[in-house]
């Protein structure tokens, strides 16, 4: 058996996956996954703009926008205008909440565009950083950007839009930037785990495994944190043992617990101030049990940052058999994924 983690703890990411796979007779892991479209277009949330350099006729300044959308929707392009003057680049920086791409500037319309090479869904209430760089000041002034998402037909539409915050560029002034590192920190303290279990003995025929995972991030709008399986089964022939349940919305109760099924049961304890709660109508509901989904679905959601003490989540795995299962030795690769929000 064996489990293989790919994590990076403290890292300076903006979305930081951490994960962990384990392939033994059971093990565990994390991920997110969010896609739906829609046609209605709304306002863009808590849409700010910030430059690094506000002084008139600064060179190589990077120009910073973040919103949230309003509207799902495929997201081919996003545009942000720009005021009269601007000149440089406008290469494309570090970007959140939307996937690779190219990023220009229009002197012609004075527009900032962010091209998605590959435009993906995004669900509604997904926060999106993109970062424009190597850009020049226009003149002294107040301004404000209207930023607009796009989607990707071959006649881009408008999904979402709205004006930003208001920006200062200032002939004298003292900018004062505080950078801090946007950092997240995921552990695992069960690489691995072997059950021997036996349908004759009622002691070996239903067990139960506790992995406790932590997360602690300075993430201004918490983290999620998620888990898919790649289903418990042997290699030759091929048996299954199925979950417990067709995911987290649905829960089997420990005395209802079934033989021949594999679930798993979870509980958060927030470190801080992270409003970390457990998600799904029968995870949510203490002791229940679940089944672990091969698309993954998000046990974990906090709004805030978690503060100095990590968020702890206790996953509780349990399997029940009886002589209706096969014998032989079955593996499982589960991943977990925690994904900041900053």
């Amino acid at each position: 058996m064996h489990k293989t983690i790919a994590d990076s703890e403290n890292s300076k990411v903006r979305y930081l996956t951490r994960r962990m796979a384990a392939v033994a007779v059971l093990a565990l892991a994390a991920t997110t996954m969010i896609g739906v479209t829609s046609a209605s277009a709304a306002a863009l949330a808590n849409t700010t703009w910030s430059v690094s350099d506000n002084q008139a006729g600064a060179t190589g300044v990077a120009y910073r926008f973040e919103f949230t959308t309003a509207t799902a929707g495929t997201i081919g392009s996003v545009t942000a205008t720009v005021p009269a003057g601007t000149a440089g680049t406008g290469d494309a920086g570090t970007v959140y909440g939307l996937g690779a791409g190219t990023a220009s500037l229009d002197t012609a319309t004075n527009t900032l565009t962010y091209t998605v090479t590959n435009p993906a869904a995004v669900a509604v209430g997904v926060t999106v950083y993109i970062e424009f760089t190597g850009l020049t000041n226009p003149t002294a002034g107040p301004y404000t950007s209207t930023v607009t998402t796009m989607n990707n037909a071959a006649t881009p539409g408008q999904l979402d839009t709205a004006a930003s915050s208001s920006v200062s560029i200032a002939e004298t002034s003292t900018v004062v930037t505080v950078e801090i590192s946007k950092s997240l920190t995921f552990t695992n303290d069960t690489p691995s785990f072997t059950l021997q279990m036996d349908p004759s003995s009622t002691a070996l025929s239903d067990q139960t495994k506790a992995v406790t995972v932590t997360v602690k991030t300075n993430a201004g709008q918490g983290y999620t944190l998620a888990a898919k399986d790649t289903g418990l089964k042997t290699l030759a022939p091929i048996h299954t043992i199925p979950a417990a349940s067709g995911g987290v919305a649905v829960g089997v109760a420990t005395a209802d617990f079934v033989a021949n099924t594999f679930g798993v049961s979870a509980a958060v304890t927030p470190g801080g101030a992270s409003s970390a709660t457990v998600q799904g109508a029968g995870l949510a509901v203490a002791n229940n049990f679940v089944g672990y989904t091969s698309l993954g679905e998000t046990l974990v959601k906090a709004t805030k940052p978690t503060g100095n003490t990590a968020d702890i989540l206790v996953l509780t795995n349990r399997l029940k058999i009886d002589y209706d299962t096969a014998a032989g030795t079955y593996t499982d690769s589960i991943t977990y994924t925690a994904t900041p929000t900053y």
